[in-house]
């Protein structure tokens, strides 16, 4: 892993804990079992898009005051720093349950994209930016994320990817290039 130079996290279940119920949020606004929720979000009329968003910011800010570290994630940031590798968060939550996790936590990394300002991941367009911004080939870019779309947005935008907080391997781990079940194990790899 050694050519790594930069590193971009997801947000939830990566570097916090997340205790988003997504089936509650899909049920509330009418999504079905099977759809993305920011997929059905886009499909609905323009009137029903507002009321839809309310329930969703309301889960997501509830989520972010209960939100606290992954175990070793600080230490492997905090690690980061010390060899100068720069760091981003790319997230699919809106800006201020985002704001709230990053301020509740103290997390040191200022580069943070969230849905408002990009397209939601598994769409590269944040990650690809992320990388003219850190002046680095998206080969050297770690992805690293706990879901799938973290990986895919990863795969689009020609980065390694990092599949990292798992009990067991979930069935999209082939879309990772490297797997940790948790940041000391990423930790000992990289440094």
């Amino acid at each position: 892993m050694k050519h790594i130079k930069g590193i971009i996290f997801d947000l939830d279940g990566t570097l916090v804990t997340s205790s988003l119920d997504f089936v509650a949020i899909k049920q509330e606004i009418g999504c079905p079992d099977h759809e993305d929720v920011l997929a059905f979000l886009h499909s609905l009329p323009e009137h029903q898009q507002q009321d839809a968003m309310d329930v969703i910011h309301r889960h997501e800010l509830q989520d972010a005051h209960s939100s606290e570290w992954i175990p070793s994630a600080r230490s492997f940031i905090d690690e980061c720093f010390v060899k100068q590798i720069p760091m981003a968060i790319v997230t699919r939550n809106s800006h201020h349950p985002t704001h709230v996790k990053v301020k509740r936590n103290a997390i040191p990394i200022q580069h943070i994209v969230t849905r408002e300002t990009s397209k939601p991941k598994p769409d590269p367009s944040a990650l690809l930016d992320i990388a003219d911004h850190f002046k680095l080939p998206t080969e050297s870019i770690l992805m690293v994320g706990d879901y799938k779309y973290d990986l895919q947005a990863g795969r689009n935008a020609k980065m390694p990817t990092c599949l990292i907080n798992y009990q067991s391997l979930p069935d999209y781990a082939h879309l990772a290039d490297y797997t940790f079940e948790d940041f000391g194990l990423l930790h000992r790899a990289m440094f």
